[in-house]
């Protein structure tokens, strides 16, 4: 297993001249601080320890991850010497960010102190089933009834009872509209073959209910939608510094190093593939946390009623003028009617149609069907190439 760690060399021959000048002052206490890796003034002998240790380790190529400093003359870094992508297609960023890929419940709220400017927060791996759409509704029926009185009244000589009871007519004049009528009047004591006429009053069905139709209680339901994301990124950056990393054929940024949880990426707007050469052991498309979404439900509709009706009152009375009512009878579109007389034989001499109105039906709704779909939004999207991590080593 190839280690490709500078810090470890660096820490080691540290240690070493801890050692020696332990042993040779044999000093109660020994203050060591200038031969540390990240003093920023060390003595020239430790500078001569620094450099041998640097050259004893394998740094690797050039582009090779180096999360340990990289002794230069001046300025030095101190976490990652990271090189721009070369190679690939489309427009990539030239300094790479740590992104760290992890369910979004589990990508921590702030950037990590080393990287605290928040670049991106995106998403992948959208879960957004279909609406769930309440069930459509209609309300009551409406409609008219403009079709007038029943199209036949008769008197009859028989019971209710008696189906077969001869029978004279009783409806009020051509065009009729229901007003008092004494059109068809009977006198008291009429015979009919031998029995009294007036011993039930039959009415036909009124007509039944016009232009009627029902409405959805609304156009289309109401509904509730579900978005779910599975997974998370979140890109944190630092200032870097271009010129602490040395010489190199590939230029190199010194990137702070967040920790494992983090690759080092570049990125590029847009669905961007393939990734740059030395950018290509994880690549992923991430996305805003809004998707286009146009879920939602099919209008609702409404059937034919039913159940609706034109119902009123006959009114039947003693004298020509409607002024001695003897008898009121519901009438519907239903179906016909019939009242027994009391005494038979009575005088009937006129009639009305009065009351007549609108019974509401109900209707069956129909519709209201989830339609509509969720995804990422393309146009918006981040792609992401990353670096293997350098806390892998093989």
């Amino acid at each position: 297993m190839e280690f490709l760690t500078m810090r470890i060399a660096i820490g080691f021959a540290a240690t070493s001249l801890l050692a020696t000048l332990f042993a040779c002052t044999g000093a109660d206490t020994v203050f060591v601080t200038e031969c540390e890796p990240g003093n920023l003034f060390p003595s020239e002998r430790c500078k001569a320890l620094l450099a041998d240790a640097g050259a004893d380790a394998n740094a690797g190529d050039a582009d090779t991850l180096n999360p340990g400093p990289t002794p230069q003359a001046g300025n030095t870094c101190t976490q990652a010497c990271v090189p721009v992508p070369s190679g690939g297609a489309g427009y990539w960023s030239e300094v790479p960010v740590s992104v760290r890929f992890d369910k979004p419940e589990a990508l921590p709220k702030f950037c990590p102190s080393s990287v605290p400017n928040e670049k991106f927060r995106l998403f992948d791996e959208l879960v957004a089933p279909p609406a769930e759409c309440e069930a459509c509704a209609c309300e009551p029926s409406e409609g008219t009834c403009e079709g007038g009185p029943p199209q036949a009244i008769e008197i009859r000589a028989g019971t209710c009872a008696e189906s077969a009871a001869m029978s004279l007519p009783f409806s009020g004049p051509a065009g009729w509209d229901g007003a008092c009528t004494s059109t068809n009047a009977l006198p008291a004591g009429a015979s009919c073959g031998g029995e009294p006429c007036a011993q039930s009053v039959r009415s036909s069905p009124l007509p039944g209910p016009t232009s009627e139709s029902c409405a959805p209680k609304s156009a289309a339901p109401s509904f509730t939608t579900k978005t779910e994301w599975k997974l998370g990124a979140l890109a944190c950056m630092a200032n870097t510094n271009d010129d602490t990393c040395g010489e190199s054929a590939t230029k190199r940024y010194c990137v702070a190093d967040p920790g494992p949880e983090f690759l080092y990426c570049v990125h590029g707007q847009g669905v961007l593939e393939p990734c740059p050469d030395n950018y290509n052991h994880e690549r992923h498309e991430m996305y805003p946390e809004e998707p286009i979404d146009d879920r939602g439900c099919e209008a609702c509709e409404c059937g034919a009623p039913m159940g609706s009706a034109c119902m009123g009152s006959l009114r039947l009375y003693d004298d020509a003028v409607c002024s001695s009512q003897f008898e009121q009878l519901g009438i519907s579109s239903f179906g016909e009617k019939c009242t027994d007389m009391q005494p038979p034989g009575r005088a009937i001499g006129a009639k009305a149609v009065t009351g007549v109105t609108y019974v509401h039906g109900t209707c069956s709704s129909s519709g209201g069907a989830p339609k509509g779909s969720a995804s990422p939004n393309k146009l918006s999207a981040i792609t992401f190439c990353c670096r293997r991590s350098n806390w892998i080593v093989e």
